[in-house]
């Protein structure tokens, strides 16, 4: 995820201002900077949130309270929702912050 991240920012960084990258579709002065933070923030999220899902469910196998089985479910439960959940929370960040 951080690898795919960063070379849509690198694609998006090298992309000639007047016909746009990957995300900013040539508004280059008032969306790029913002497409950027969202991106990049929305993939450490992302990452965070998976990290700690598998930090999780980890701590419950270690205790016997639930199995590999349980523990792919959560994970891959956390995978999925993590890719809408990420870049929404991202976006209200960036825009909170700006």
């Amino acid at each position: 995820m951080l690898i795919v991240a960063g070379a849509t920012v690198l694609a998006e960084l090298g992309a000639e201002c007047p016909p746009g990258g990957p995300l900013s579709f040539g508004a280059c002065e008032t969306v790029r900077p913002f497409a950027i933070g969202v991106t990049l923030l929305a993939a450490i999220l992302y990452v965070a949130g998976l990290s700690a899902v598998r930090w999780w469910t980890s701590g419950l196998q270690a205790r016997g309270v639930a199995d590999g089985r349980a523990a792919r479910d959560w994970y891959l439960l956390a995978a999925v929702l993590g890719l809408v959940v990420a870049p929404l929370l991202s976006f209200t960040l960036v825009s909170g912050l700006r």
